[in-house]
């Protein structure tokens, strides 16, 4: 493999989601068609895996394409053909009869593995009740699909994703949908794409050999999915996830890039808890650390009653960030994040914040909370004055 001095060198394997990351809506992500030409030109293998259901593989193909990204036949890999798969391909659908509430690249999955397709009307021979995105969704296919589920038919999901991301904002997706039926019926439906593991099996099949790196929008599909397989994970703020949502997640990824453009910046450093070798480094750097970036706060604050869990960001064997939560009752009180000169503006602190959160969350904390002194950078993370008019800024967990 090619460059380790950037991102995308270090896999053989680049497995993409779309919307959000490569696209929103009709729209190219400004970075993409550049930045993935270039990553392909290091050697690495390219898949493009999507939960959205509603297009098939070629019409995809056929998108990216337009919109200046490079993409062959075998490269799409979408949830429709994850649902054919989790319901035993030809084998299991032969014959079957489907009630389809989604789009085109759905039905044809269903209908190519050979499956009938039922229209509303004939709900009460359905057999199974498989909903994707659907922008035609009306309330007499919510009925139909209802009363065919309630008299016994199998409900499937393409993908869990309550949103679809676009230009203009976030629109309801597959996911929305299904918790719509779910409410109707009382039945939990199956679902086939992210974070279950058969588009990514599929798209490893496809790439070969890794390591893999897949990159993502959503941290609870995308990510989850991935990291359930030993994947290395990239999050991606063009998409769903924004910086405030951050702290509410529940395992942090690997990487964190402002966009697919990030693919090709050097590797950041590694954000985990410091060992004891580097505890008495990282007090130090927190001692010193300024406001703006990252406050150093106050780890023997008034009330503490547990030890501070560090947190360090490692460039091989030097840490260059770290921050700290300690537990006062209920809330986890924050240090830093203090990073290096050198390594700001590369979103370090975000993740060492964001790792201090998953920390304080683990512990079964409901909140942190930080010196006022960071508000320009915490704000946008979420933190906020104390409501009960303390002296500092608190977030939820």
């Amino acid at each position: 493999m090619a460059d380790g001095r950037v991102l995308a060198g270090a896999f053989q394997g680049i497995v993409l989601d779309l919307d959000g990351v490569v696209y929103l809506g009709d729209e190219v992500v400004p970075a993409a068609p550049a930045a993935l030409d270039q990553v392909r030109g290091l050697g690495a293998r390219v898949a493009f895996v999507t939960n959205n259901s509603y297009r098939p593989p070629d019409l995809v193909v056929e998108k990216l394409n337009r919109l200046g990204v490079k993409a062959a036949a075998g490269e799409v890999l979408t949830s429709a053909q994850a649902t054919v798969r989790m319901l035993g391909g030809r084998d299991g659908l032969a014959g079957v009869k489907v009630l389809v509430v989604g789009g085109p690249g759905l039905r044809q999955a269903l209908e190519g593995a050979g499956a009938r397709l039922v229209d509303g009307r004939a709900w009460r021979d359905a057999e199974i009740v498989a909903v994707g995105f659907d922008p035609d969704l009306s309330y007499a296919k919510l009925r139909d699909a209802t009363l065919a589920i309630r008299a016994g038919a199998r409900f499937v999901g393409s993908n869990p994703d309550t949103t679809l991301p676009t230009p203009e904002g976030f629109w309801p997706g597959a996911g929305a949908t299904l918790a719509l039926l779910r409410a109707s019926t009382g039945a939990r439906p199956e679902v086939a794409g992210k974070p279950e593991r058969a588009l990514l099996d599929t798209a490893a099949a496809v790439i070969g050999p890794g390591p893999y790196l897949m990159v993502g929008d959503r941290a609870d599909t995308d990510l989850d999915g991935a990291h359930r397989l030993g994947w290395s994970t990239a999050l991606v703020l063009s998409g769903v996830t924004r910086l405030a949502d951050l702290p509410d997640l529940a395992t942090a990824p690997d990487h964190l890039l402002p966009d697919v453009g990030g693919l090709l910046d050097p590797p950041g450093p590694t954000v985990r808890p410091a060992t004891p070798a580097e505890q008495a480094t990282a007090a130090e750097l927190l001692g010193t650390g300024q406001a703006g970036q990252g406050a150093p706060g106050e780890l023997a604050a008034t009330g503490a009653d547990g030890e501070a869990t560090m947190l360090v960001a490692a460039d091989g064997d030097r840490v260059v960030g770290a921050a700290a939560v300690r537990a006062a009752g209920s809330t986890g009180l924050l240090a830093g994040p203090v990073v290096e000169e050198g390594w700001r503006d590369r979103l370090v602190g975000t993740r060492l914040v964001m790792a201090a959160c998953v920390q304080a969350r683990a512990a079964g904390l409901a909140r942190v909370a930080a010196p006022a002194a960071a508000e320009p950078f915490l704000a946008r993370l979420g933190f906020r004055p104390d409501p009960a008019g303390g002296p500092d800024l608190v977030r939820g967990l």
